[in-house]
């Protein structure tokens, strides 16, 4: 038996996620459950960067999330539901998805991962502070600690009464499908009440804004399987919102202007915002794990004029609706079911 503490602290040191990934390899698991209080897009993006493709074909997958306070993302839940060798239940589902602001009647706080070779008899545990977000798995300051047991005795001594209590959860548990298409309608409502449903599909550019915010979605890896993408498209005219004003006859591939972003990690970095062959706008944003973001999927960026250049933040949608959530004005809704708008 072995048992490892970390502290993720910088790149250099033990994340939740290079832990899981650790005693993975260690196990070579038939069976890998994961309960943690909420998922999120940039969580998944994450563990697919980390684990690649090959683990959803390779392994048996259970997944035990929480829906408290609505801070898990539908999108999360469905992208992950459509991987190969997944099941997915939630901790009190049936019930907490048709609570106002989804209050649960008991928090799911679960942060755990369990690995399982039953036939080399090989287990493992990982157990921390991280949730499923990419903050949690690889970014923030995190504390955990590993538990690997390589014969049955010492399985039976040290996880097994943990297993079993896991395992009785997920009994419990509701399965996602029954639930999923309430709880994406609920969640919208309770996000996203704002929207103006009437003008949601149409453009709601005027002039430079202070303050403004787009939903980053699935971000395409311009950099590689391996590397986090950060290229994204904005909807046609959205660079007015950063001063600039692109003709109606712009021809596709031309350079609209440069942006200069201000970010939390490193000196000021200038892009070029130009228009694509899809008749969208697109931005190459500074490198997120060099520029103290670690990952746009999922995340909601928020831009902030500060004379010369513009803040850029990537914000998980519940820190976002903390944030800013009264004082969004004219949200609209792209095609892809995308938000964007401004704040007042």
């Amino acid at each position: 038996m072995s048992v490892e503490t970390f502290i993720h602290l910088d790149p250099d040191t033990p994340s939740t996620l290079s832990e899981i990934k650790r005693i993975y390899e260690l196990i070579a698991p038939s069976d890998f459950f994961g309960l943690f209080a909420y998922a999120t897009q940039s969580g998944l993006a994450s563990f697919e960067i980390e684990f690649g493709g090959e683990f959803w074909g390779q392994t048996q997958s259970r997944w035990l999330f929480g829906l408290d306070y609505g801070r898990t993302q539908p999108g999360a839940l469905q992208r992950l539901s459509a991987k190969q060798n997944v099941e997915i239940r939630i901790f009190d589902g049936d019930w907490i998805v048709d609570q106002a602001g989804f209050i649960p009647r008991r928090d799911f706080h679960a942060k755990l991962s369990l690995a399982s070779n039953v036939n080399q008899s090989r287990f493992g545990m990982i157990v921390g502070s991280g949730n499923f977000s990419s903050n949690g798995l690889r970014r923030s300051i995190e504390a955990g600690a590993s538990i690997y047991v390589g014969d049955q005795e010492q399985y039976d001594l040290r996880l097994a009464s943990a297993n079993r209590i896991a395992g009785s959860l997920w009994d419990e548990a509701t399965p996602l499908d029954l639930i999923v298409d309430r709880y994406t309608d609920h969640w919208g409502e309770y996000f996203w009440r704002e929207v103006d449903e009437e003008n949601a599909d149409q453009p709601g550019f005027d002039e430079p804004k202070e303050l403004f915010w787009i939903e980053a979605g699935y971000v395409t890896k311009n950099r590689g399987p391996d590397s986090p993408g950060n290229q994204i498209d904005l909807p046609r005219g959205m660079s007015r919102y950063f001063g600039f004003h692109a003709p109606d006859d712009l021809e596709v591939n031309t350079v609209i202007g440069a942006i200069t972003f201000r970010t939390p990690v490193s000196g000021p970095v200038t892009r070029n915002l130009r228009l694509g062959d899809n008749h969208m706008e697109k931005i190459t944003l500074p490198i997120p794990e060099t520029h103290g973001f670690d990952i746009y999927d999922g995340k909601v960026l928020v831009f902030q004029n500060e004379g010369g250049g513009f803040a850029v933040r990537a914000l998980e949608t519940s820190d976002f609706e903390a944030a800013f959530g009264d004082r969004m004005k004219d949200v609209r809704v792209m095609s892809s079911g995308r938000r964007y708008g401004h704040i007042g």
